[in-house]
């Protein structure tokens, strides 16, 4: 009976020792948005003109590591409006894609918009995208892209910001060598303790 209480008190003192393990960080992150160029947003084909355009400057973002919700500058947008032809009026959807990366994992985020031209105003909207999900050995990052509303007013070249929301989240912590190796010496010494008793019945 006091070699079974010993045996419990080692084991527990083993699973206290692996449960205060210091949770697993994510690793520092780099994002990269390789960046887009559309042109012709709406032209009815009358005129040659690349207006409408809006352009997503590529960008860089990193020193996030901890886990948590995060919003990023994905991409900072120019959109130039100009003379798009007599029948260009109205909602005009497209889509575009662009490259992302995570750490050196790379992905094609695949973009929804429309442009609804009108007489004074034109106005861009990016309405959605397929959230992406990267997994690496201890975390995981979701990135889901914030819709924004972009408005021209006349000619002209007017800017705004997609941005982007990451989730960073952590995978269960994996036990340190040194708690490894604790564990097996507990469990042999455990299996050492079981023979000799039953050697000492025998004899």
């Amino acid at each position: 009976m006091r070699f079974f209480c010993k045996t419990s008190l080692a084991l527990a003192a083993l699973m206290f020792a692996l449960a205060a393990v210091p949770a697993v960080k994510a690793d520092p992150i780099v994002i990269r948005a390789g960046g887009f160029s559309l042109f012709n947003l709406g032209n009815d084909g009358s005129v040659a003109s690349d207006k409408d355009s809006l352009v997503g400057a590529s960008t860089q973002t990193q020193n996030i590591s901890n886990p948590g919700s995060y919003e990023i500058l994905l991409n900072p947008l120019t959109f130039t409006t100009g003379f798009t032809g007599p029948n260009s009026g109205g909602a005009h959807p497209f889509t575009f894609s662009q490259l992302l990366s995570i750490n050196g994992q790379t992905q094609m985020l695949n973009l929804v918009g429309s442009i609804d031209i009108d007489h004074l105003v034109d106005t861009v909207h990016i309405i959605s995208a397929t959230p992406l999900t990267f997994d690496f050995k201890t975390f995981s990052v979701v990135v889901t892209v914030i819709p924004i509303d972009l408005d021209g007013i006349g000619e002209g070249v007017f800017c705004g910001n997609l941005k982007a929301r990451l989730e960073i989240k952590t995978g269960s912590p994996v036990p340190e060598p040194a708690t490894l190796t604790l564990l097996g010496i507990g469990l042999a010494g455990i299996a050492a303790k079981i023979r000799q008793k039953r050697k000492s019945k025998l004899a």
